[in-house]
Order: structure tokens, then C-alpha cells, then sequence
């Protein structure tokens, strides 16, 4: 018609425009562009579309496996690549002339937009693209990759949300990874339909790469904002989707040690965010948590993060691997406290310590051979219940109780030292009171010397006497449920200790070592 006359007078074929233009921060802008401006002619002249129009690709189910197949090769993808390449750029050109004959004016539109629009303006003209087919829209990823590489800040914050959000929400398939042109299973004469479709997903995934690489250097950015802002991008790529996880979460990782210390507390949350929203991840979670804490020169503010971290995941006993690696951390920075008697008193009022010794103490119940990993730290874990610092003393206490269950010879030196404890100066006011409470309880109930267990409550007796309303009342609660397993008990507290019946075959030695016990002096000795 009138204008096909009109474009064809003298000018340049615009699919040969279109195809010569080689510049990738205009390739989107420019394919709309040409085929928004093309005749009637071109439009019938325009190659047919081999992929769908579609917002979810992977569901179309065009990339099938070959049956017997096996993966491309480098050799082979490369080859096949150049052939990929003209059957992509065909592709683009039908796609751009079918939007053409749709959209007309909007599409006009769109790529001025995009070719001379401000930077708002373009990102979202480019996700309007974007959100037309997933399978062409390979250009303004690339545009909008290239925008977040700008080093300007605002530039780079504004592209980087706006890729993860098409990213995220549309490109990348929920269950699995993309796969590369080499490891694809395409026969050995595959279709040009099949290797188109090849081609995107390979070309898909080293887009996302790319912008990978972007939000990990924003991470070390030097300004707050941008810095905060890219951490939370990994987490959100993490927990979204599977694809370059082996990238992601050591870049996630890493900001555990970074300078900032709002940075650093906000990725133990994350990564805390990370392990319940997907259970499954826990075990590689850990493994990297893990690489980070045990590599040289990591400073102790970095690891008393990754410490928290490990202290918030949740444990069951079906996950006795995850929990003996759990305690396996834990006694390595635990042990590097505690090579000598110096080191460990140097360590006794860091916050770090104590983080360890309450992780020890959670991990111990659900691992399946902790005895032999607690046993070799018996010597600083005894040090440590005689701490002056109260709160050390008391997680000291409960991991030896757990130690005292898988070595009987360990029974006399761990009351002991819990004997020791209750005249500490720093109970009646400490926070963990009930903690130790809870401890003495347990102790007291599985004792099994009576002697023992009554020199335990005279000691308890003795504090109620001077001792606060909190401490008065727990001490007396706790002897009320210890005498309901142990009745003698209750016969000591109400009766004079002559009256306490002795166990059978205790002669005159076991009389006497009870009659010695009534005085406070005695009920020490016993203990």
C-alpha cells in the first residue's frame, strides 16, 4: 500500500537497521523503535515468532531433555552459539514488529522513553517491556544491568530494585536453577526452536550473574544506605529463589565481619530470617556460617555475630548432624579461649564466652556422641564454674551437668563445684537466677547420696535466711518438689537430723558423718 511506497523510497531496510545495531545501552530502545516505525510492507515481511508470548517461561516446557542425550560441552555450546545468536536477533525482530502491529503509538512511546526519558522513567518503561514476553526480553535486562553498574549511588539503588524485582518475580523459575548452554541435553541435531530456547535460559543466567556481581560490590559500598540495601537484596535473591546460591550466601555471609556494626547485626537477623523461612538450608547455612568463623585473622566481633547466628537455629533431634557440627564450632572457638589459664581469665568478661557456652549448652542435647568433643574441655569448663563472673559460672554449670551424665567419675568434682556456688556473692541479684535454680533442682533430683542431697538443701536453708524475696521463694519451692522424690528430705526439714532414717548397711561412720552434717560447718563437708 501507500505505505509500503513510503518506506521503501531510497531508505534503508529497517530490519537491516535494526540489525546492525550493535550498542547495548540502545538495543532495547532501538528494536522497538524500528519496529514501531515500520512500514506495512516490513510488518508482512517480518519473520514469524518461535517462542510464545508468556510471562512464566518455564512453563511452556519448550527445553525437554533428549533422551539419552548428554550435556553440549564447551566445545559444542560454542559452536552452537553463533547459530543461537542469528536466531535470537530474528527472534527480537519478530517480537518487535508483532508489538508494532499491536501496540502501535505505545510502543512509540515506550521507546522514547526509554531512549530519552529520565532515569525513573526508563526503569519503568524497561519493566513494561520486561512484562510483555520473558522471552524477549533479554535487551532490557541488559539496559537495566547496565544501569545498575553506573557507579553513581542513586543510579545503581534505583536499577538494582528494580532488577531483582523482574528478576525475582518473573525471569527465574521458583524450583530449580537455569542451566547453561554447555550442560544442556539437546541432541545432537537440536531444533531451532529447542536452541533458542537454550540459548535465553544460558543467556538469562549470565545476566543474573552479572547483576549478582552488582548488588555483592554494593555490599562493601562505604555509604550506609546503599550498603543496607544491597545486603537485603542478597537475602531477598536467597530466599526467593535457588539460582547462583553458591554466590550469594558467601557475600551475605562475609558481612558478618563488616565494620558496621548495624550492618553486621542485621545479617545475623537475615540469615536467622533465612534458616526458618527454608529448614532445609540450615545444614549449608551452617557450612558457610562455619568457613567464615574458622578462617585466620577473622576478628572476635565478627565471630561473636556468627555465634548469635549459630545460637538461633533451631535444633530437633532428627538433626543430630547439624547439631554435633553445631558443638564442633562451638568447642574450636571455645578452645582457642582456652589455651592456657591466662587466656581463659583474659576471656571471662567477654560477651563472646558467654555466647559460646550458652550455644554448647544447646547443642549438647541433640547431638548423638558428645561426650568425647565435652571431655576434652573439661579443664577450662571447670575454670569457668568458678568464675568471679556469676552468668559464666551458671552456663558452666549446665553444660558440666550434661558432662557429669556421660562420665560417672565426673559426679563428686561437679557438685562441688555447684556446692561452691551457692555462696557466690553475686546470686541474690544476678539475672540467671532462675537458670541455676533449675539447675540445683536437677541436680538435687537425680542424686543419688542422701548425705549429699542434705547438706544441698542446710545450704539452701542457711540462704533463705538473708537472702531476697525471689531467691527465699525459689530455694523453698525448689526444696518443696525435691522432698516430694525424696521424703527424708522432708522429714530432715521438719524433725531434728537424728531422726533421719539411714540408709541400709550405713553403721556408726554414716551416723556420725550425719550427726557432723547438722552444724553449717558440716553440711560443707558433705557437700
Amino acid at each position: 500500500g501507500k505505505g509500503g511506497g513510503k518506506g521503501g523510497k531510497g531508505g534503508p531496510d529497517p530490519w537491516a537497521v535494526a540489525e546492525a545495531r550493535g550498542s547495548t545501552k540502545r538495543e532495547a530502545a532501538g528494536t522497538l523503535a524500528a519496529a514501531a516505525n515500520l512500514s506495512e510492507e516490513a510488518l508482512r515481511r517480518a519473520p514469524p515468532m518461535a517462542l510464545p508470548v508468556c510471562s512464566a517461561w518455564w512453563e511452556e516446557g519448550l527445553v525437554a531433555a533428549a533422551s539419552g542425550a548428554a550435556p553440549l560441552g564447551a566445545s559444542r555450546a560454542t559452536e552452537l552459539r553463533a547459530r543461537a545468536e542469528q536466531l535470537h536477533e530474528s527472534e527480537q525482530q519478530a517480537f518487535a514488529a508483532a508489538q508494532a502491529k499491536k501496540h502501535g503509538s505505545d510502543a512509540r512511546f515506550v521507546a522514547k522513553l526509554v531512549a530519552s526519558g529520565t532515569i525513573r522513567d526508563r526503569l519503568a518503561a524497561l519493566q513494561v517491556q520486561i512484562q510483555e514476553s520473558s522471552f524477549h526480553a533479554l535487551p532490557s535486562v541488559r539496559q537495566l544491568v547496565s544501569l545498575a553498574q553506573r557507579p553513581r549511588p542513586e543510579i545503581k539503588l534505583q536499577a538494582v530494585e528494580a532488577l531483582l524485582a523482574v528478576f525475582l518475580r518473573q525471569l527465574l523459575p521458583p524450583d530449580r536453577p537455569l542451566v547453561p548452554l554447555e550442560k544442556q541435553r539437546l541432541g545432537a541435531s537440536p531444533s531451532d526452536r529447542a536452541l533458542l530456547c537454550a540459548h535465553y535460559e544460558d543467556r538469562l543466567k549470565a545476566l543474573y550473574g552479572e547483576a549478582v556481581a552488582v548488588v555483592s560490590a554494593g555490599a562493601a559500598s562505604n555509604l550506609p544506605h546503599l550498603k543496607q540495601r544491597m545486603v537485603s537484596g542478597l537475602h531477598e535473591a536467597l530466599s526467593a529463589r535457588p539460582e547462583l546460591e553458591h554466590s550469594l550466601l558467601p557475600a551475605l555471609v562475609n558481612k558478618l565481619g563488616d565494620p558496621d556494626k548495624k550492618v553486621a547485626s542485621r545479617v545475623t537477623h537475615l540469615l536467622g530470617q533465612l534458616s526458618q523461612s527454608h529448614p532445609p538450608m540450615k545444614p549449608v547455612l551452617l557450612a558457610a556460617v562455619q568457613r567464615f568463623v574458622l578462617r585466620p585473622n577473622v576478628g572476635e566481633r565478627a565471630q561473636y555475630y556468627a555465634t548469635i547466628f549459630m545460637n538461633q537455629l533451631v535444633l530437633s533431634r532428627a538433626e543430630a548432624p547439624l547439631a554435633q557440627t553445631l558443638l564442633l564450632v562451638y568447642l574450636a572457638l571455645f578452645a582457642s579461649r582456652a589455651k592456657d589459664a591466662g587466656a581463659l581469665k583474659a576471656a571471662m568478661d567477654s560477651r563472646m564466652l558467654s555466647a559460646l557456652l550458652s550455644g554448647i549448652h544447646r547443642a549438647v542435647p541433640f547431638c548423638s556422641a558428645p561426650a568425647e568433643l565435652l571431655l576434652k574441655q573439661l579443664g577450662a569448663l571447670f575454670r569457668c564454674a568458678h568464675a568471679a563472673n556469676f552468668s559464666i559460672t551458671v552456663q558452666a554449670l549446665m553444660i558440666l551437668s550434661h558432662a557429669a551424665r556421660f562420665d560417672d567419675s565426673l559426679t563428686d568434682r561437679f557438685y562441688t563445684a555447684l556446692y561452691d556456688a551457692l555462696l557466690h556473692p553475686d546470686l541474690p541479684a544476678s539475672a540467671k537466677l532462675a537458670l541455676f535454680l533449675n539447675v540445683v533442682y536437677k541436680a538435687m533430683k537425680s542424686d543419688v547420696s542422701e548425705l549429699r542431697r542434705a547438706a544441698f538443701a542446710k545450704r539452701l536453708l542457711q540462704l533463705c535466711a538473708h537472702a531476697t524475696p525471689a531467691l527465699a521463694c525459689g530455694a523453698l519451692l525448689l526444696l518443696s518438689e525435691v522432698s516430694r522424690a525424696a521424703p527424708s528430705l522432708r522429714a530432715m526439714i521438719a524433725q531434728p537430723q537424728i531422726a533421719i532414717s539411714q540408709p541400709a548397711g550405713a553403721g556408726a561412720a554414716g551416723g556420725g558423718s550425719s550427726s557432723r552434717g547438722s552444724s553449717s560447718g558440716g553440711g560443707g563437708g558433705d557437700g
